[in-house]
């Protein structure tokens, strides 16, 4: 995922790490949420994630914090959606808030 982001044109990373987590997520939502769970934990990725977005260190915290927690709240819902999810992870993550 994080190679997907800085692959493309900076105004398009964010949206493409998305849609990139949310096909991986797809594929087997109950890792999604166990990585999820994961990161919740792993300072150093979280602090790679954030330092990525184009937002104060604050911000960022938040942001990254609100679309951990949107997902996880949607991949434990019986029929996940994310896709569904996308304009939101992205308001939060895009920095639109």
């Amino acid at each position: 995922m994080l190679e997907s982001a800085t692959a493309g044109p900076p105004a398009e990373r964010v949206r493409d790490a998305v849609e990139t987590a949310i096909d991986i997520a797809e594929s087997d939502p109950q890792a999604a949420r166990d990585a999820l769970w994961s990161l919740r934990g792993d300072s150093v990725s979280l602090q790679r994630l954030e330092a990525g977005l184009q937002m104060s260190p604050a911000r960022a915290t938040l942001a990254i914090g609100a679309a951990i927690q949107i997902a996880s709240a949607e991949l434990s819902s019986v029929a996940p959606d994310l896709r569904g999810r996308t304009d939101e992870l992205l308001r939060w993550l895009e920095g639109a808030w």
